[in-house]
């Protein structure tokens, strides 16, 4: 027996003396070669941050003609330029990156406050099966919470989940198959392999109304990327629930920070299916991480517009100077709450075409049923200007109304052409704040028009409530990195 101990203290001994001569002097040098998303963390620490946003690609992709290339953490510190903010971003990672990466700050740090991003999309299938998921776990192993060498003998015995591609894909599809689409009304097909498939077979027109093979691929990733129900199974709630427990444990402050979706082009091109499971599982995670003690939820998804996505033919959460800035400003409000005396409003102006009518309630009834209003000279139209987005906050108290967004054109000083849209359709809870948005055509009664007003309209005896109306005018056909540039086809 005494020998035996003296063995197991011999081999303690031999471990700690490679420990320490792995961590002095090979272990920064694998860290980079290895596991360089571990010195985020150390220029966090270096910098002495005490707010600290973690993000993906989302927090630093721009577009290719931008003046302005900051990411959303940089708009994020204009807020609170007395209070040191990091940021912590590696291209395709999510919820189980970003808690390897705190619960890798050292204990005793600076830090307060943690802005976790969360994407919609991360909880699908495509994602959580992701090609990029091997290399990113890999990244990982050095962040382990064993002895430094101990994590470098689990690299070297490549002790990280490796799926080949095809094992990927087929965890995927199989999901897509398997997992059944759940809708309170009636709807053709029970899962998103049949929903895609058929979509694809079908095909999908146009604006100009002719078959597009392109737009019908573009129609078949939204499906794809946004056709799934959150369930109390899916691996990302976990990594989730720990980032919430270790940010108890040390006593920061944590914001969940849900990142805009583009549900102007997902409702123009899918409809109202695809825009109930957005609104479902956005729904979800507020009511799952919304009620926490020392938990915020920043909602964003419905605040940037199609205008101000980069990537037009694909699904990301990409955006330009004024997307950036609106999740920024929008984050911003939500850490006012923790610090309110060194929080500083930020002037900017918004590219010329949007028009937002701010965040004030407004009751709409037979009384008073006219919503903020946008009026335009017809001839302050832009020739590039082929579409129109619209949309705002409503809250109903039941479904008795009749709330229209209407488009009015003053075609001549006693003719006045107005076409209305309902909007019970798209607003789906009742006595809850809940969002519509409307892609229309910028068509030659407007254009021809002396006056243009775009405006939400309720004559009826059942008040609905309205806020943040937001309109933005685009070309029909964007070209993925160029804003505002007419796409040619």
């Amino acid at each position: 027996m005494k020998k035996f101990l003296i063995r197991i203290l011999m081999a303690a001994a031999l471990l700690f003396v490679l420990n320490w001569i792995y961590t002095k002097w090979f272990f920064k040098k694998d860290v980079a070669e290895h596991s360089d998303i571990l010195e985020l963390v150390w220029q966090v620490e270096a910098d002495s941050c005490r707010i600290v946003y973690l993000g993906e690609s989302s927090n630093v992709t721009c577009g290719a003609q931008e003046t302005d290339k900051r990411k959303i953490s940089a708009y994020l510190a204009e807020y609170f330029p007395n209070v040191k903010t990091g940021d912590m971003t590696k291209e395709a990672s999510h919820a189980q990156t970003y808690y390897y990466l705190l619960k890798n700050i050292p204990k005793k740090s600076t830090v307060e406050t943690v802005v976790v991003t969360m994407n919609l999309r991360s909880f699908d299938a495509r994602w959580i099966y992701s090609n990029l998921e091997t290399p990113l776990r890999k990244q990982l192993v050095l962040m382990e919470d064993y002895p430094p060498f101990v994590n470098r003998l689990l690299l070297a015995l490549k002790a990280y989940p490796i799926r080949s591609e095809e094992e990927l894909d087929s965890l995927t599809r199989r999901h897509w198959r398997e997992d059944p689409l759940v809708f309170p009304f009636d709807f053709e097909w029970d899962n998103v392999y049949q929903w895609d498939s058929a979509t694809a077979w079908q095909g999908r027109h146009n604006y100009e109304g002719e078959y597009d093979p392109k737009w019908t691929e573009l129609v078949c990733h939204y499906i794809k990327s946004y056709g799934f129900q959150i369930r109390d199974d899916n691996p990302r709630l976990k990594d989730f629930d720990d980032i919430v427990a270790l940010s108890r444990k040390r006593g920061w402050n944590l914001v969940f920070n849900l990142m805009a979706e583009n549900v102007d082009k997902a409702n123009g091109l899918v409809g109202k299916e695809l825009m109930y499971l957005m609104k479902q599982n956005h729904d979800y995670l507020l009511d799952r991480y919304g009620h926490l003690d020392g938990v915020t939820v920043v909602d964003n998804l419905n605040l940037v517009r199609d205008v101000d996505f980069i990537d037009q033919d694909w699904t990301t959460e990409h955006y330009y100077e004024d997307g950036r800035r609106i999740i920024a400003g929008n984050v911003a409000k939500a850490l006012k709450a923790y610090y309110p005396e060194e929080y500083r409003n930020v002037d900017w102006k918004r590219d010329a075409g949007h028009y937002y009518f701010g965040d004030a309630v407004q009751t709409l009834d037979k009384n008073q049923p006219y919503g903020p209003t946008l009026t335009l000279p017809a001839d302050s139209l832009r020739t590039d200007w082929e579409r129109v987005n619209v949309a705002f906050m409503m809250r109903q108290a039941d479904t008795l109304h009749n709330a229209k967004l209407a488009v009015e054109s003053l075609v001549a000083h006693d003719n006045v052409l107005v076409s209305y849209i309902d909007v019970k359709p798209q607003i789906q809870k009742i006595g809850e704040w809940d969002f519509a948005t409307f892609d229309l055509s910028v068509d030659p009664i407007m254009r021809n028009a002396l006056q243009v007003k775009i405006f939400v309209y309720n004559p009826s005896d059942d008040a609905v409530q309205l806020k943040d109306m937001d309109v933005s005018f685009r070309p029909a056909y964007l070209k993925p990195g160029v804003k505002g540039e007419p796409q040619q086809r």
